[in-house]
């Protein structure tokens, strides 16, 4: 015992002299500019800097010298220069000498402006996050920012971007001008970056009900090396994954269509891309994205869900660029060239083409086969029969970007694209012949056209013009045929067409005030165009040809609360043009920093949607979904409020966030096509949805692993419910789990991703009696991906395997029930995604 207290004793007190002996510094330097030697300072001794790189990289240095002290080196090294050193607690200030001191007049104040661009291309990083002497503020769609501060002898500038190296300086005075940021991700191994940090995979916890990630970690995680952001999206909490959701995102219990896609201004409808392998945008073109789930700012509306907002590249402006990738499904291309120093063209192009080989030969856990050859399985009424869909698509994007010498920019952005989804199914029910055919075609063109003014005062007027189209035809035929008579009747033949159109007129005006105080003022005018005609068998259902304007206003301001707090107010109101209506759309949030590291965030808002699908269930209690407009009367417009709050830390690469949500949605629509209870026509309800959102993420050098999970319930109510108010909603799911993982070893990355889903419940509404198809959901995704050696000619060779354990899910979307006879339903599944091997080699120079 004596022995060890001696032994610790001693350890002791040689950390005590250790302590109190002057640490050696060693400056070996041969010119090298001041930047550098400042930066391997604090590489190597952990000195606390702040300074202005580009002031420090005009003076050379050449000392090999030995001191003792992080005050003597620095002396040292400015000595002769015209440079000071101020100290704020141990952060070091290199500033500018003044030679005379000038005394200012009071109300003094500093503006400083700029662009936030990437350093390669000249890409404007939309939505960077700026903080000016821990007062934090946010770039727009196009990377300008201005903040007005108090006059002060320095000023503290960090520039952060997902995905890119933090841009960290000092300023001392007006400054307006470029500021250029390296990506992580594409420049790891070709650009040599020291001193700075990275922001990484995802941006939780910062604000109520927002997400924003870093969408070029996607083409690392498992799919089909389409490098498909929608793959990252689906592991996110509170985007719902399970089923395999290709038509639409729904995100917080929101129903089909009630949330939002945008692309550089104008609406996505979606399109039914196959089993989640091919993101309805091409993420070859996508530049930045920001997910709100709910609750969200003035600046947003038009939907009761969420809304994901997409922002475009604009095309590098330094040197043309080819990029090219092909997988085991799809070829996709991109094209962008500097037209003129100011301007650029980015062309994309994507198509699927035949399998390269049949992924069913390759299955290694064989699943039951029926006498069709296809898996099936057994339920209470039968055997389901699971079908294999036949599809195609293709999609292609332009955009053509001018900068302007003051900080204008123009854009005009396009897309178009169409797909065709088609399966057969034949198979046999006792002494019966089943025959179904569903065949649905998509197609859509989009485009906008986009101003931005930024003005000498800070401020910023952004003009923009979108229009985008979708049309949709589908067919769904039954027959059955009696083997013994030989009779064939037809059970369903039904066609359906439905376009929809929406045309945007937006202009908005940004109002810099002092420390980071953000007022913006806006109107936007919205024309939708619905046509839906439906018939089965020669007889007209539904026949609509319908139009609707709304005319917006909308004012938000935000105000920070000292280093507090944060506060944002906003109000939208909204004037529907023939419904001749006013809607009022009130909203709030704040944001508390409890800590240096924690943070509070609550946020509540009303919000109002007039175009929407309309659910229509058949006689067999099939869902189909169509877009109309609201009348206020057959279609009532949809009315929600959102409350939301929740609690995040971040330190050192962890995240913890935590978020809860209720969220109350009037004017659901429902179209029954006459079942014994209920007559044909609409039929009104409302929905209610609440939960808690989990969210942990580590990060560790150049590896990182993210948990997400979801508690919810989503509820609805209709008339015709009878035994209780409330009943589950079709697409509810209690639980929902996601785990994935990024290593990094040298230029190999592995990844791998699981979802685990609780199932889902449907209800037979005609006589109450549950229809349980909450059968889990569980799919496990891996990857290797291998960046090739650097040169001229940058590439990636990956191999993905999509559901490794093959385990047998359902595609709900697709789920269909077919008429056997007057009593008898049989269900078919087109098949979610089995063990699918993939590999994709991206060429890029």
């Amino acid at each position: 015992m004596k022995i060890g207290l001696l032994v610790v004793i001693i350890v002791m007190l040689q950390f005590y002299v250790a302590a109190q002996t002057p640490q050696e510094i060693k400056v070996n330097v041969t010119e090298n500019t001041l930047s550098e030697v400042f930066i391997s300072l604090k590489e190597k001794y952990g000195f606390q800097f702040a300074f202005d790189k580009d002031l420090l990289s005009q003076y050379s240095v050449t000392l090999n010298k030995v001191f003792h002290s992080e005050e003597e080196t620095l002396t040292f090294l400015i000595k002769n220069l015209p440079l000071q050193i101020e100290k704020s607690g141990k952060v070091f200030l290199i500033m500018p000498k003044s030679e005379i001191e000038i005394i200012e007049p009071e109300n003094i104040y500093t503006r400083i402006s700029g662009q936030v661009l990437e350093k390669q291309t000249y890409e404007p990083l939309p939505f960077s996050y700026i903080l000016i002497n821990n007062k934090s503020i946010q770039a727009d769609q196009q990377g300008n920012f201005s903040f007005l501060a108090s006059a002060d002898t320095s000023f503290s500038l960090k520039i952060s971007h997902l995905g890119y190296y933090i841009f960290d300086t000092l300023l001392t005075s007006n400054i307006n001008k470029k500021f250029l940021l390296t990506p992580q991700m594409t420049a790891i191994s070709q650009i040599l970056v020291k001193g700075n940090p990275v922001e990484k995979s995802t941006l939780i916890g910062d604000k109520p009900g927002k997400m924003k990630i870093n969408h070029r970690i996607a083409p690392i995680l498992p799919g089909y090396g389409d490098n498909s952001v929608f793959n990252l999206l689906r592991l996110l909490p509170g985007v719902l994954a399970a089923g395999e959701q290709s038509n639409d995102l729904l995100i917080w219990g929101s129903y089909e269509s009630h949330s939002k896609i945008q692309f550089d201004g104008f609406t996505v409808f979606g399109l039914k891309n196959f089993n989640d392998n091919i993101s309805v945008v091409n993420p070859f073109v996508v530049k930045n994205i920001e997910i709100y789930k709910g609750g969200y700012e003035a600046r947003y509306g038009g939907r009761v869900g969420g809304i994901i907002d997409i922002t475009g590249k604009n095309g590098n402006l330094q040197k043309p660029s080819f990029t090219f990738n092909i997988n085991n499904t799809t070829l996709n291309s991109l094209v962008e060239i500097p037209v003129t120093k100011n301007s650029s063209l980015l062309a994309a192009y994507r198509k699927t083409y035949y399998q390269l080989y049949d992924p069913t030969t390759l299955n290694l856990f064989q699943k039951p086969v029926n006498s069709h050859g296809g898996p099936a399985f057994q339920t209470e009424n039968g055997i389901d029969f699971t079908v294999v869909p036949n599809y195609n698509f293709s999609d292609a994007n332009l955009k053509y970007t001018v900068n302007g010498k003051k900080g204008q920019m123009f854009y005009l952005s396009f897309y178009g694209g169409g797909d065709r989804f088609l399966y057969n199914m034949d198979g046999d029910y006792f002494n019966t012949h089943i025959l179904r055919v569903e065949e649905e075609k998509n197609r859509q063109i989009g485009g906008a056209l986009h101003f931005s003014q930024p003005w000498k005062n800070g401020g910023i007027t952004k003009f923009l013009a979108g229009y985008s189209v979708f049309e949709q035809n589908a067919n769904e035929q039954n027959k059955i045929e009696n083997t013994r008579t030989g009779i064939i009747r037809t059970t369903k033949n039904i066609t359906s067409e439905n376009n929809v159109d929406e045309f945007t007129l937006k202009a908005e005006h940004n109002i810099t005030l002092v420390e980071g105080h953000n007022l913006v003022l806006g109107t936007q005018l919205v024309n939708n165009n619905v046509q839906l005609l439906r018939k089965s068998l020669a007889t007209e259902i539904i026949h609509l040809n319908t139009s609707l304007s709304q005319l917006n206003f909308y004012i938000q301001d935000e105000l920070p609360i000292g280093e507090i707090a944060n506060l944002k107010t906003g109000f939208r109101v909204i004037n529907a043009l023939q419904l001749k209506k006013w809607f009022a759309e009130p909203r709030i949030a704040i944001s508390l920093n409890i800590s240096k590291n924690i943070k509070l965030n609550a946020s509540w808002g009303l919000y109002n949607q007039f175009m929407a699908k309309t659910s229509l269930v058949d006689s067999s209690y099939n869902f189909s979904y169509f877009w109309t407009n609201s009348d206020n009367e057959t279609i009532p417009v949809l009315n929600a409020g959102h409350w939301v709050g929740g609690i995040s830390y971040n330190k050192n690469g962890f995240t913890f966030s935590t978020e809860g949500y209720y969220k109350t949605t009037t004017g659901i629509n429902r179209f029954f096509n006459g079942t014994n209870r209920l007559a044909r026509g609409f039929y009104h309800g409302e929905g209610r949805s609440y939960g808690v959102d989990l969210y942990i993420k580590k990060e560790y050098k150049q590896h990182m692993a993210w948990i997400s999970y979801t508690l919810s319930k989503t509820e609805e109510h209709f008339p015709f419910f009878v035994r209780e108010y409330y009943l589950l909603a079709p697409h509810h799911q209690t639980h929902e789990l996601k785990l994935a993982g990024i290593v990094n070893l040298k230029s190999f990355y592995l990844s791998a991703n699981y979802v685990y889903g609780s199932g889902f419940e449907r209800y037979d509404i005609e006589t109450e009696e549950g229809t349980w198809l909450n059968q889990d959901y569980k799919r496990l995704d891996a990857s290797l991906v291998y960046k090739l050696p650097v040169g001229r000619i940058l590439g990636e060779f990956g191999i993905s395997v999509l559901n490794v354990l093959n385990t047998n899910n359902i595609k709900y979307s697709n789920l269909r029930r077919a008429t056997v006879d007057e009593i008898n339903l049989v269900g078919i599944y087109a098949e979610a995604v089995p063990f699918t091997p993939s590999v994709f080699l991206k060429i890029e120079f």
